[in-house]
């Protein structure tokens, strides 16, 4: 263990570039960090630090050192929580966000499914359409549509989001049933307005690949609230385009009518993201199962 030890001292000198600061953070004194940095050197016969009176820095051969020593800790850290996890009943709190276009009734179905097969997790679920930093903030899971940039994270896919083009029957019988594209140009639209499908603009798109001009539409209402959509073209005010989790059942009953459905809106991967971490927690690989189980065959997630 003192080989490991010695890692320890040097990575926390390291972080902090200061002797004492370093035997803080251990409980140790000073003299017992210089003592371990300097057999350290001796054992492998290079010098890895560059002293001062006023702080600590590595040198090359220290920085190159001190990388991998951080991983060798990261792993032992790991193995040491794989066997300390292992067959202990998931617990604990998750904390997860999502965008508010996934749908806040497939949201609170899901989770009440979740809570039901695991009583021991609870959890802090945060709906937010602001780009959200997950590992600065402290989020377990995110829940996204569309492409990741960012490549502290990993995105598992769990399913595809279809979207409609839809009205309810009482706004076809007042204001008629738009028969081909071109006709959307007298009708009211409702827009989703921070919506994936939206940033590509689902008129615009109409536009470039089936080759007219919507010249006059009258956006009725341009909101970035995907339920006030879904509410307000339930109620008659417009069409609009809609996920086909949230319009389904209100298309089998009728309430809702679908339109053009020759026309293909490109579908969009719906994925669970996470820190780009080695290991998860029990409580964090519960979550990632279900949630791809639920996508899987929602009839099987409880």
């Amino acid at each position: 263990m003192s080989r490991i030890d010695s890692l320890q001292t040097f990575v926390a000198v390291v972080r902090s570039r200061n002797f004492t600061s370093a035997a803080d953070s251990l409980g140790v004194t000073p003299s017992a960090v210089s003592k371990q940095i300097s057999g350290l050197e001796e054992r492998l016969g290079v010098r890895l630090l560059n002293r001062t009176t006023r702080s600590v820095s590595p040198t090359e051969a220290g920085q190159m050192f001190y990388q991998h020593c951080e991983n060798i800790l990261e792993s032992i850290t790991e193995a040491e929580k794989l066997v300390t996890d292992f067959d202990i009943t998931p617990r604990g709190r998750l904390r997860i966000t999502a965008m508010s276009n996934f749908g806040r009734r497939e949201l609170a179905r899901m989770f009440t499914d979740f809570a039901q097969k695991y009583p021991d997790i609870s959890f802090d679920l945060h709906i937010s359409d602001r780009p959200l930093d997950i590992v600065k903030e402290g989020y377990d899971f995110a829940l996204r549509l569309g492409s990741l940039e960012d490549s502290r994270l990993i995105a598992k896919p769990v399913a595809e989001q279809s979207i409609v083009i839809c009205a309810s029957k009482e706004y076809l019988e007042r204001w008629g049933t738009p028969e081909k594209l071109e006709d959307l140009n007298t009708h009211r639209i409702l827009i989703v307005a921070n919506a994936e499908y939206a940033r590509i603009n689902w008129l615009r798109q109409f536009e470039k690949d089936h080759g007219f001009s919507l010249s006059s539409v009258e956006r009725k209402l341009a909101v970035n609230d995907i339920d006030l959509v879904y509410e307000a073209c339930l109620a008659g005010m417009g069409i609009t385009a809609l996920p086909t989790y949230i319009a389904e059942r209100h298309l089998e009953s009728g309430e809702l009518v679908r339109l053009f459905p020759e026309v293909d809106i490109p579908v969009r991967s719906i994925k669970v993201v996470f820190p780009q971490n080695r290991y998860l927690a029990n409580k964090s690989r519960a979550f990632l199962d279900f949630i791809t189980a639920y996508f899987d065959d929602p009839s099987q997630s409880s």
